[in-house]
């Protein structure tokens, strides 16, 4: 075969499995979701927002129901306040809260989002990022032991409900970015 014959062939091939869908344009289709847009941040931030609004019933209602809520917890959040001279207080610690949850916490998903688990459908990996994110949230709420089994039933729930909501969320408007390793 001479190189003219060889690269006809190979020019022939390229434009088969262009037409065919094949990987280079699976590629291209991927390359265009590595970008971290404005409108992926905005969706994130619309997904947290509504994540934090999911998972209000199964994080506040059946503890308040039991009265097993402390909101103490959330005055402790605020002790981040005293570096801008704020005093702690249950406002602060809400406002501490929800900006965690709808502004902190979905830009580190945009992120790390797209190396978690599992591969596809990509907006469950939400959950996957909920669960991580989870760890530290009993660290830091923990009510001591005589609500420990509810307290880490319910946050798991409340959390996976608002990785659920979060994911589906970006993944409706925008997308979850996927990165290759």
């Amino acid at each position: 075969m001479t190189e003219s014959d060889e690269s006809a062939s190979n020019a022939t091939a390229e434009q088969a499995q262009a037409v065919s869908g094949a990987p280079a344009e699976r590629d291209a289709d991927l390359d265009a979701e590595l970008d971290i847009t404005l409108r992926v941040v905005l969706s994130a931030f619309a997904g947290g927002a509504a994540g934090l609004i999911a998972m209000i019933p199964i994080l506040f209602v059946p503890p308040a129901f039991f009265g097993l809520f402390q909101a103490t917890a959330l005055v402790d959040v605020a002790e981040l306040g005293r570096v801008l001279g704020l005093e702690p207080n249950l406002l602060l610690g809400t406002v501490v809260f929800v900006g965690g949850g709808a502004i902190a916490l979905p830009l580190l998903f945009v992120v790390a989002g797209a190396f978690l688990p599992p591969q596809e459908p990509r907006a469950t990996r939400g959950v996957t990022f909920a669960t991580i994110m989870w760890t530290g949230f009993i660290i830091a709420f923990w009510p001591g032991e005589y609500a420990g089994v509810l307290f880490l039933g319910l946050s798991l729930a409340a959390h996976w409900v608002y990785g659920y909501v979060l994911g589906q969320v970006m993944q409706r408007f925008a997308y979850v970015p996927q990165h290759s390793v």
